[in-house]
């Protein structure tokens, strides 16, 4: 998968701890604790996924037991636990299309934005012809979107046209923008970074 190669880079340059895993975020200039996902998540929480860079700015739905413990964002989280011990968040799945391993919180991939996420419904009714890929003569599960066509496989992904470009060329853009931040601040508002699953013996700060 694209990407494994900059997590370093992504990580030393747009975060200002090493490793994405604090347990603490500041609030108002105060440092209160984040109940965040460590040894005792569920196994459906893997080793780290993508989430929008500005998470550390949802802290307050977290604090209130409504935010996703990774993202920060309330709707369609799952609470795990009770008391003390109760994390609520997001479950994590890989885009169909670009393989991004993300916060399961919508129908469709917040770095690639054609890609389909799993386990949702395609249209009103869905069947397995809402899931068949679009193209005549292919029986093929869709993994995204496609102009013209409504949805494409994985093995048809460059024969649509965006803008005149491959649909693959496009999904390749906008993971770049995404995750690797080219183009600079311009995209600001589609980067995700990596998290680590927090380490709840450290407690750096993220500020």
């Amino acid at each position: 998968m694209l990407l494994r190669a900059n997590l370093a880079l992504i990580t030393m340059t747009h975060l200002p701890f090493s490793g994405i895993t604090a347990t603490s975020l500041a609030n108002n200039g105060e440092v209160v604790s984040l109940a965040a996902q460590d040894d005792s998540s569920p196994q459906r929480s893997p080793g780290g996924r993508w989430v929008p860079y500005d998470y550390p700015n949802w802290y307050h739905l977290v604090r209130d037991g409504v935010g996703c413990v990774w993202c920060g964002r309330a709707g369609s989280t799952t609470a795990y636990g009770e008391g003390e011990t109760r994390v609520v968040m997001h479950t994590a799945a890989a885009c169909l299309a670009c393989g991004t391993v993300q916060c399961n919180s919508d129908s469709e991939c917040s770095a690639c934005f054609y890609g389909w996420m799993p386990n949702w419904s395609r249209g009103r009714y869905p069947d397995q012809a809402a899931r068949q890929c679009g193209y005549t003569g292919c029986t093929n599960e869709a993994v995204a979107k496609a102009p013209r066509v409504g949805r494409v496989c994985k093995d048809d992904l460059r024969r649509p046209k965006v803008g005149g470009r491959p649909l693959s060329e496009v999904i390749e853009k906008n993971l770049r923008r995404s995750l690797e931040h080219e183009g600079g601040s311009r995209w600001e508002w589609q980067w995700l970074v990596w998290r680590e699953p927090a380490n709840p013996r450290q407690e750096e700060v993220l500020f």
